[in-house]
């Protein structure tokens, strides 16, 4: 054991002085062991542990309790967690202290790396439910397949799962196993009034509290309730535009939109299953960001129309608008239009090194659709460039909501200019129906959609931080439409939540790092109207640039 454990603190040294994250691999572990492990090898290790001193403390999960021989590798996750049931871990600060302390955290924040032993061929973990609905399946998908990355099997046959891991949703008398008890959400059909209360465990808000499990609350049912959009089927009172606010979703009403509560579900059932099974394996997301552009009005003066710039001309002659002359330069190109700063994003993005996706409209010009014909040759030769350098989507008009002809035709019309079908489509005006707005997209031929956020608040619609599959409740099944969330858009900040800049930065600081820490995706929107530094957007390139920095990998 002794011998054991002096190989085991040089590997871990050598891990931790690469610096490594992730899974580690190659030079710092060369070679698999087979041990048994107990409470002295557990010490040992420990004690090698406190040769080094990390900037974040080391949490070891108790993964020394069985006994079986097995061939073991380093996972090192960094993760950020609220630890709020009584979870047992032997916490390890260099420097505090001459010894180790093994006592139960039942309440705090658990910040840094976590260190796990795992099989390097990674066991499956099964579900045993009476009944497998499509909601279980396509919520089970998301909690182990996309954000979790956990082999898993679901099952309605007990003696198919024996002395393997397995989670027990179900009702019925179950001993000395993993269990979640159901609120009958999942079981059900189609769209009832169900309006879950938000209760707190800790800090931690969750939905459809459940007493007589290992986790006191249907993670599941809270996990399908967010994902599908659930409210969003049921009466709500809409905006002038027929949206859904976010000041009365129930995460805005329960004061956790800013957070990723499915991506901190989803890390509290992995750390609760660990504790029980040492031997599943959780998969390392990488944080990423990307910037989304969108153009719904490329210039102010130009490409405008006869029609449009002789109204122009009157509203600035009878001091309304644009000075007269200043609009007839920039029509003739003496001077640059006014939303033209597509040069400044270019710039910016490229010396961030940041990546982008830009969003045209080909729709017909109308009271809320401003863009240029879409034959227009300036316009053309932008989306071709853009489309090209970054790649682009289809913003589709607002005319187009609930219109499949309308949206059909303008897919058409982006494909005659890009060469190549809209894959990727956001919404003009992030006006979003459930389902009938997916299932449009869907027939038109989308397969990505970057619609998923409100534009009254920032934060989390659909409470991850992560690409995820549209499930549509009308139908009961997952589709395969994937949903690309974002979580902060300029005009929320300035126009919905009347923000200075150097608050707006903070917003965007709070949901870059509760991103960062469920290792997601952050996405935002941005105009190229609202980088002009003119019309009330002065101060705002700052906004711009700082996020790039922030946002960085």
């Amino acid at each position: 054991m002794a011998a054991f454990a002096a190989v085991l603190g040089l590997a871990v040294l050598a891990g931790f002085a690469s610096g490594t994250s992730g899974v580690v691999t190659g030079a710092a572990f060369t070679a698999a062991f087979a041990v048994s492990f107990g409470d002295g090898a557990t010490m040992l290790f420990l004690a090698f542990l406190r040769r080094r001193t990390p900037k974040d403390p080391i949490i070891i999960f108790p993964l020394f309790d069985f006994l079986s021989p097995l061939p073991i590798f380093f996972e090192i996750l960094n993760c950020e967690h609220k630890i709020t049931q009584t979870t047992k871990v032997v916490k390890f600060s260099p420097g505090a202290s001459n010894s180790v302390n093994k006592k139960d955290q039942h309440s705090g924040t658990v910040t840094g790396r976590f260190i796990k032993f795992a099989d390097m061929a990674t066991r499956k973990l099964w579900i045993y439910s009476p009944e497998v609905s499509p909601r279980l399946e396509y919520a089970a998908g998301v909690i182990f397949s996309t954000v979790l990355g956990i082999n898993y099997e679901i099952t309605t046959d007990r003696r198919k799962i024996g002395g393997s891991p397995a989670v027990f949703y179900t009702n019925e008398k179950v001993k000395d196993q993993f269990v979640i008890r159901p609120s009958g959400l999942l079981d059900a059909t189609g769209v009832e009034q169900i309006r879950p209360e938000v209760s707190f465990i800790g800090e931690m808000p969750v939905l459809f509290a459940a007493e007589g499990g290992s986790i006191p609350f249907d993670l599941f049912s809270a996990v399908f309730y967010m994902l599908s959009r659930y409210e969003e089927y049921l009466p709500f009172s809409p905006d002038a535009h027929g949206r859904f606010p976010g000041a009365a979703s129930l995460a805005g009403r329960g004061g956790f939109l800013r957070i990723p509560v499915v991506e901190i579900w989803s890390k509290f059932l992995a750390i609760e299953l660990i504790r029980r099974y040492p031997v599943l394996t959780i998969r390392h997301n990488e944080y990423s960001a990307l910037v989304t552009v969108d153009v719904d009005q490329p210039f102010a003066y130009r490409s405008r129309g006869f029609l449009r710039s002789m109204g122009g001309l009157v509203k600035g002659l009878a001091g309304v608008g644009a000075r007269p002359a200043d609009r007839i330069r920039t029509m003739t190109g003496e001077l640059p239009d006014p939303y033209d700063s597509f040069g400044y994003i270019e710039e910016k993005l490229k010396e961030s090194q940041s990546e982008a996706l830009f969003f045209f409209p080909t729709g017909d010009q109308g009271e809320y659709d401003h863009n240029p014909p879409f034959r227009d040759h300036d316009y053309g030769e932008i989306i071709r460039r853009y489309d090209r350098m970054y790649g682009s989507g289809l913003h589709s008009s607002y005319r187009s909501a609930g219109r499949i002809r309308t949206l059909k035709t303008e897919a058409e019309r982006y494909s005659a200019i890009t060469g190549h079908p809209p894959v990727k489509v956001r919404q003009h005006w992030l006006l979003l129906n459930m389902p009938d707005t997916y299932r449009d997209f869907r027939e038109a031929g989308m397969t990505h959609d970057y619609t998923m956020g409100y534009h009254d608040e920032p934060g989390f619609r659909a409470g991850i931080a992560r690409p995820f599959p549209f499930y549509d409740l009308a139908t009961e099944r997952a589709t395969t439409l994937t949903v690309v969330p974002f979580q902060v858009m300029d005009v929320t900040l300035r126009q919905y939540m009347h923000l200075q800049p150097e608050a707006a930065l903070e917003v965007v600081r709070t949901l870059i790092a509760a991103t960062r820490n469920a290792g997601g995706l952050f996405v935002s929107i941005w105009h190229n109207t609202s980088l002009n530094e003119g019309n009330g957007w002065e101060g705002w390139r700052h906004v711009f640039e700082e996020m790039l920095f922030m946002q960085k990998v």
